[in-house]
């Protein structure tokens, strides 16, 4: 006993270095260029970004369901927390859906509302499932904001494929994984580029502290 303990006590102390998930996609929107967006993911928040560190970004807390949108150039952090989505489906409202297995454990399914496609989404189930619950997350403390935007929107311009992919079907959006490719009806693409695993950089998932932070949508604070 005492030799196991002497030598249990020679073996070197290694701490485990705290890591953090990166995802990165090539997006596109109607008649642009092509985009970076890279997502971090740790178990406290998730950081979505072009790839520059010092460059704007998008922060959320997972812990207290918060999102930070940190713009540099007007040197304001825009806050915005979960709350209740106060929103009734609207009549009609039937979501369709379609499932195709694919070869290495992926599907490719498509969504639609009252007959109209919106979106097909190749997925991986297995694929960063951490970082596909922090999505939810995001989209969940979102969602309230996201529904007020709708209300806003003159009825003749309001897209139910929008109502269903930000508020009322978000983690439909996400049940078969992380998205590898996705299609939207109004012209958006997303494109799965690559993943991986590094140490946590903390000062990436720190807000500037002399900036302006402005809570939506009532109060200000600094």
């Amino acid at each position: 006993m005492k030799t196991l303990l002497a030598l249990l006590l020679c073996l070197p102390l290694v701490a485990q270095a705290a890591s953090m998930n990166e995802v990165d996609y090539q997006d596109q929107d109607p008649g642009a260029a092509p985009y970076s967006t890279r997502i971090l993911v740790t178990q406290q928040f998730m950081r979505m970004d072009s790839g520059e560190d010092g460059g704007d970004f998008i922060l959320l807390d997972r812990t207290a369901r918060r999102v930070y949108n940190v713009v540099r150039g007007d040197q304001r952090i825009f806050r915005y927390d979960a709350r209740p989505v106060k929103l009734a489906k609207p009549v009609p409202w039937k979501i369709t859906e379609s499932v195709t297995q694919l070869p290495g454990n992926t599907r490719k399914f498509s969504l639609g509302v009252n007959g109209k496609p919106c979106m097909v989404i190749t997925a991986a189930p297995k694929l960063q499932p951490d970082t596909v619950a922090a999505l939810v997350t995001y989209h969940a403390t979102l969602a309230a904001v996201e529904a007020d935007t709708w209300q806003r929107t003159p009825p003749d311009v309001r897209d139910q494929c929008d109502l269903a992919q930000h508020v009322l079907a978000f983690r439909r959006v996400l049940q078969y994984g992380l998205p590898l490719e996705a299609v939207y009806a109004n012209g958006r693409s997303r494109h799965y580029v690559a993943h991986r695993t590094l140490p946590e950089n903390p000062a990436l998932f720190q807000l500037p502290p002399d900036y302006q932070v402005v809570t939506l949508p009532l109060t200000s604070s600094k």
